[in-house]
């Protein structure tokens, strides 16, 4: 991510460019919105808001003296659904909505502004093998159900993607969290 800027009466007007590894690709999009302004942690940010065509907006948050960095993306449905367009009073409200939350010991954005959706924690690491152990299935966990999956599928063994197609069948077959309807005896 490379970017630059210049300022003119007070106002910055800021482009980003990004790039493939290869460097096939470049694209550069202009800044629809930038304003410095305090979050809630005492610091100062400067919000760039750049426009995503279709899929909405996104909001960078920079902190020069922590060089701290956080983005958000409001959907169109999201923006549609708070009342906002892209006209300078609308971009200062969304911005000025924003403010710093903590989940699971990271900062991330997140706007009071109603329709606007709260940010998901996506866990890594460590939290993605304590979300994976305790996620139900059924009466047991899922780790143990993909553990009978597997010993079923080793009975079979099948070779190649035909493996993954029997899997994928006995986990449709065998889903826990798949109501069971019982038809009633025939009289």
């Amino acid at each position: 991510l490379v970017g630059h800027g210049e300022l003119r009466q007070g106002r910055c007007r800021c482009s980003w460019l990004t790039g493939s590894t290869a460097g096939i690709m470049t694209m550069r999009k202009a800044a629809i919105y930038t304003v410095g302004r305090q979050l809630n942690n005492g610091e100062m940010y400067i919000f760039t808001t750049y426009e995503m065509d279709a899929a909405g907006l996104l909001i960078r948050a920079y902190c020069s003296s922590t060089s701290e960095e956080l983005t958000t993306s409001p959907s169109e449905p999201e923006l549609e659904a708070a009342g906002l367009t892209r006209s300078e009073a609308d971009l200062a409200k969304l911005v000025a909505s924003y403010d710093i939350v903590m989940k699971g010991g990271t900062p991330f954005l997140e706007s009071g502004m109603t329709g606007i959706n709260k940010p998901k924690l996506v866990p890594k690491g460590d939290g993605v093998r304590q979300f994976i152990a305790a996620t139900p299935a059924g009466q047991e966990t899922l780790p143990e159900l993909l553990t009978t999956a597997l010993s079923e599928l080793c009975k079979e063994k099948p070779a190649g993607l035909d493996a993954v197609k029997r899997l994928g069948e006995w986990l449709l077959a065998n889903n826990p969290n798949q109501p069971q309807v019982q038809e009633p005896d025939e009289p």
